[in-house]
């Protein structure tokens, strides 16, 4: 059974637990000093750090939302139908932020700093215009034809945004290619 008695004494209001098990009566004094810190304490100090962890976590979680995410996939094209024939590659820029985001420039990245070959007229797949508005959670796919790679060796594929944000990706298909040449 247990039993919580509140005490009202001149200087302070003192609560006790009293209750009892297997081996008899235990009281815990809610005021009795562990170590110069009291059981009050104790709780109130792990409220505060539960708090503020919260907060940091809420703090980052605010941030990292704001932030522009971008998935860049690059992959092997084959065309077939009516689609032109010089089509050997594709890149899917698929938008992961919680806001839209304008896809100005696409293309890949070669090892030596500062180099890049921009797909400069892309072909899009829905027949869209481009620059291309990507919303939360959609995607567009460019093709183009195989980037040369001759003299040059490949690193990834890229897209900047109008904001002048660059994100990059690569793929096994990408890697392949910069292999072939």
């Amino acid at each position: 059974m247990l039993e919580i008695v509140r005490f009202l004494t001149p200087s302070r209001l003192s609560y006790t637990c009293f209750f009892e098990n297997e081996e008899g009566a235990v009281t815990l004094d809610f005021n009795t000093p562990l170590a110069g810190v009291t059981l009050l304490q104790v709780i109130t100090i792990s409220i505060a750090t539960v708090g503020a962890v919260l907060g940091v976590v809420n703090t980052w979680a605010s941030v990292d939302k704001s932030r522009i995410k971008l998935r860049v996939r690059p992959a092997h094209a084959i065309p077939y139908g009516g689609a032109p024939q010089h089509i050997g590659m594709s890149i899917t820029v698929t938008n992961l932020s919680a806001f839209a985001v304008t896809i100005n420039e696409v293309g890949v990245l070669y090892r030596k700093a500062g180099n890049r070959g921009a797909i400069v007229t892309p072909i899009l797949g829905d027949d869209g215009k481009w620059p291309r508005r990507l919303e939360p959670r959609s995607s567009v796919t460019i093709y183009a034809q195989r980037p040369e790679s001759n003299t040059r060796r490949i690193k990834c594929a890229y897209a900047t945004t109008a904001c002048g944000v660059t994100k990059k990706g690569s793929s096994a298909a990408l890697r392949q290619m910069a292999r072939e040449g």
